[in-house]
């Protein structure tokens, strides 16, 4: 009986912690909590927005996290956006960046996105400046030394458009 009684002990504690356990944070999200308190803490929000489908994908690209500068009063409702194309072609702008519509950034930030694209890496997917302010589509890969880079060409950007 005794041991009965420690076996049902241990059964009841595991029943308690296994889902307080469960339900708390994997280092993954730790880590993107973390990254995204940082950008908010120099002015930069966040959110979960569709990057749109380019036509040589055969599903769409589907949520992808957007850290954006709140629109400015001159910004337009129409806006630019470039995505990164999967293949480099002389179309592209700087060879692999995909324009989405016919608006195109002011001679500012075109001078800006010249000097900074190259260096961004692959997890940013994409960059758009309109009504919802000025945005970069970022997978959250690269960690602290990606997001710098990325709230600094937010800010001059957001600079160049004002």
């Amino acid at each position: 009986m005794h041991i009965g009684l420690i076996v049902i002990i241990l059964v009841v504690i595991a029943l308690i912690l296994g889902p307080i356990r469960m339900m708390q944070p994997s280092p993954e999200q730790k880590k993107r909590e973390k990254l995204r308190l940082a950008a908010r803490a120099q002015g930069v929000h966040f959110a979960m927005r569709n990057l749109p489908q380019q036509a040589d994908e055969q599903e769409a690209t589907g949520i992808i996290p957007v850290y954006f500068l709140p629109p400015s009063k001159s910004q337009t409702e129409k806006g630019w956006m470039l995505v990164r194309a999967n293949y480099e072609h002389e179309i592209h702008f700087l060879g692999w960046w995909a324009w989405q519509n016919d608006v195109r950034p002011s001679s500012a930030e075109l001078n800006i996105l010249s000097e900074r694209l190259g260096a961004l890496p692959q997890s940013v997917r994409g960059i758009s400046a309109g009504a919802e302010g000025i945005c970069i589509f970022w997978s959250e890969q690269g960690g602290d030394a990606v997001l710098t880079q990325i709230i600094q060409l937010l800010k001059e950007l957001k600079a160049a458009a004002e």
